[in-house]
């Protein structure tokens, strides 16, 4: 058991292993492999194999500079989106507490706490101050 460790060990030397990329292409592929076992789709079944292998490869793969520039250009990707939903997750849970405003100049959000009334709101990005109701 002892001589088979050591050959995994030295197989696993200098390769890639999971990163965010990786790890995204395994759970769409676990997701689009049951959609279509579920309706029957070949092309999904299809898609999802190719997904699985892709993934295997950039897992054993030995060429880190090339795996690391497709990483960062999905993270760079996949960073704004991810924001934005966390973003709006604080929005949603906080929306019987605050009212969020968008700045009308830079697009910024605001907040302003309910039943305060009307006031002069100045932004914080852009400086700009406009008049809202919360």
């Amino acid at each position: 058991m002892n001589k088979f460790q050591n050959s995994m060990y030295r197989f696993f030397i200098g390769r890639r292993g999971t990163d965010q990329l990786t790890f995204a292409l395994l759970i769409t592929a676990v997701i689009l492999s049951l959609i279509s076992s579920i309706f029957g789709l070949l092309i999904g079944s299809i898609l999802s194999t190719a997904m699985w292998i892709y993934s295997l490869f950039r897992m054993l793969s030995k060429n880190i500079p090339a795996r690391e520039k497709e990483n960062q250009w999905f993270l760079s990707k996949y960073t704004p989106v991810s924001m934005y939903l966390k973003q709006a997750k604080v929005r949603f849970q906080n929306r019987k507490v605050y009212l969020y405003y968008h700045c009308p100049q830079c697009k910024a959000w605001l907040k302003l706490p309910r039943h305060i009334g009307e006031k002069t709101v100045t932004c914080g990005k852009c400086g700009a101050t406009f008049k809202k109701k919360a």
